[in-house]
């Protein structure tokens, strides 16, 4: 019996036309000059910045003396910014917390009640030593904006960035009447086009964060006992067209 042939060997030809080509890899594009600029806006007007530095920036304007200024500056920045940035490295070092931004919604749990509990703590110390309302009253204010926005991120996104914006600016203009309020609000719909063009929220994410923290904010300053303010905001602001 002879054996069954033998599969032929394919020619060069052959094996080369069978040879898929390999996808050809993307390159990355460098970053345009849009993307540049949003990147800058979201890192100089982010959180950890805003809220350090809005706070300084009205308690200096509002406490009358240095000793009182440097004692409300230490008690707000401890509780507001250092401990929940504490807090973050902390769970970074652990690796609950990818990274100190914390991008991932499902970790900011942790940062959020730290910073909320920090700003009501804040705001009874300051309360107990006999500071102004004024000054008291912005920790409160960011305190409960921040428990807004974490109930709010529980069921659906909405930009944090643009939350707490919006919040320190609307409580530094209507907490000290002197400041222009054009020198501040212009931050807040150039950081909604950053955070949209970095692809991090869309542009209803940004006015809905806008929105929610100028109700909250308006509504505290009202309770506080400060909402003479308000109507004095709203003349400023129609004064300058």
């Amino acid at each position: 019996m002879s054996a069954p042939d033998a599969d032929p060997i394919p020619s060069l030809e052959v094996l080369e036309q069978s040879v898929v080509p390999a996808a050809p890899v993307a390159m990355p594009q460098p970053p345009t000059l849009a993307n540049r600029i949003a990147f800058f806006f979201s890192a100089v007007l982010s959180p950890y910045i805003v809220l350090p530095v809005g706070t300084l920036g009205i308690l200096y304007a509002r406490t009358t003396s240095s000793q009182q200024f440097v004692m409300s500056a230490t008690i707000s920045i401890f509780f507001s910014t250092f401990l929940p940035v504490l807090y973050v490295l902390a769970g970074m070092k652990r690796g609950t917390i990818t990274d100190v931004h914390v991008m991932e919604r499902g970790q900011r749990g942790g940062p959020f009640v730290v910073a909320i509990a920090g700003g009501f703590a804040a705001a009874f110390v300051l309360y107990k030593l006999g500071a102004k309302d004024s000054v008291w009253g912005l920790s409160l204010l960011l305190a409960v904006n921040g428990l807004v926005i974490f109930l709010i991120t529980a069921f659906t996104k909405i930009s944090v960035h643009v939350s707490v914006l919006s919040a320190t600016v609307l409580g530094a203009i209507i907490l000290h009447p002197p400041l222009p309020a054009w020198t501040l609000v212009w931050m807040i719909p150039a950081l909604m086009w950053a955070r949209v063009e970095r692809g991090r929220h869309s542009i209803w994410q940004g006015v809905g964060g806008c929105i929610v923290s100028s109700l909250v904010t308006t509504a505290t300053i009202y309770a506080l006992g400060l909402g003479e303010r308000i109507p004095q905001l709203f003349q400023r602001v129609t004064s300058i067209f």
